[in-house]
């Protein structure tokens, strides 16, 4: 029986039973996020024995022979109520602006009254606390969410939906004074649990929760709708100020538009908009469903240079 787990490079690189260096630094943190409420999968506790150790199994048949790429994140599990989340490190860097104001900004749509605006789209925050013995370390917790196109699209209703819910959320954003800028495929995602009737594998979200067999959505999206967020602002800039031009510089995320490449102010705001045409263009038009006269029109005349 083939494995479901993949054997990406990194683990042809050391062997499974080795943790690696970001993985050890989430391991000498269980305790402590243990001690706020969440448990961590078996990889990450520091008496971790590997399961394969003391079967015959092969390594990547076993859940924990998996390493999630944990560098500044990782998944666990809220121990009050078993919710699937992620907690993030925040750790302030002289060198880059990166998380400057992302968890105030978390912070601030997750609470009263624009906690419950049904045009907020962005990504809870459900706790904060203190990274031990990193001054001005954070770790904050988000719900675990899925690609916004895995289980992919399957009518022009869903498409309308997902543009609905991700204009709305970018126009309520920019309402209030906050410009994303890095929004690509990866910082847009959904609450895929309603398509499910159990819970995925929290990295590899193809998988069942124990990582043996494919996971498929007992429903699609027009059967059960789903909700789709914004997610890292770790370059988002908020505009306090309504008399600060809402100007900055310096070309940053993962979508660079034009004005970006030339050394000088631009609008960020604007910037936001390019980006999610540019991933509209990318991911959207070229569906099958969307091939109509309009959308071909439209993405013909959109500009090419997006990664210039």
């Amino acid at each position: 029986m083939s494995s479901a787990l993949t054997r990406s490079p990194n683990t042809s690189i050391r062997p499974p039973e080795e943790r690696s260096e970001a993985e050890q630094r989430w391991v000498s943190f269980q305790p402590y996020l243990h001690s706020k409420g969440y448990r961590l999968r078996p990889r990450y506790q520091p008496d971790w024995i590997p399961s394969w150790t003391t079967t015959s199994a092969d390594p990547y048949d076993c859940e924990d022979s998996s390493n999630s790429l944990p560098l500044r994140r990782l998944d666990a599990t809220r121990i009050a109520d078993e919710l699937q989340v992620v907690i993030k490190m925040l750790i302030p860097s002289s060198n880059d602006r990166e998380g400057d104001q992302e968890l105030e900004i978390l912070q601030h749509f997750s609470s009263p009254p624009l906690k419950n605006d049904p045009a907020n789209h962005v990504v809870p925050c459900l706790d904060s606390f203190p990274i031990p013995d990193v001054e001005g370390g954070m770790f904050f917790v988000m719900p675990l969410l899925g690609k916004y196109k895995n289980p992919p699209f399957y009518s022009i209703s869903e498409i309308h939906d997902f543009l609905v819910q991700i204009f709305e959320g970018l126009e309520f954003l920019h309402k209030h004074d906050i410009a994303h800028c890095d929004i690509a495929p990866a910082n847009i995602m959904m609450d895929k649990s309603p398509l499910y009737d159990q819970p995925s594998h929290p990295y590899h979200q193809h998988l069942t929760l124990d990582a043996k067999r494919p996971l498929y959505p007992k429903y699609s999206r027009s059967q059960k709708p789903v909700r789709y967020y914004y997610i890292d602002f770790g370059y988002a800039v908020w505009f306090k100020d309504s008399t600060t031009p809402r100007e900055i510089t310096g070309a940053v995320g993962k979508e660079i538009a034009p004005e970006q490449v030339r050394e000088v102010t631009y609008d960020p705001f604007k910037v936001d908009i390019y980006q999610l045409g540019a991933i509209l263009r990318r991911d959207l038009i070229p569906v099958r469903s969307l091939r109509f006269p309009v959308a071909t029109h439209y993405a013909k005349s959109f500009p090419r240079n997006i990664n210039r």
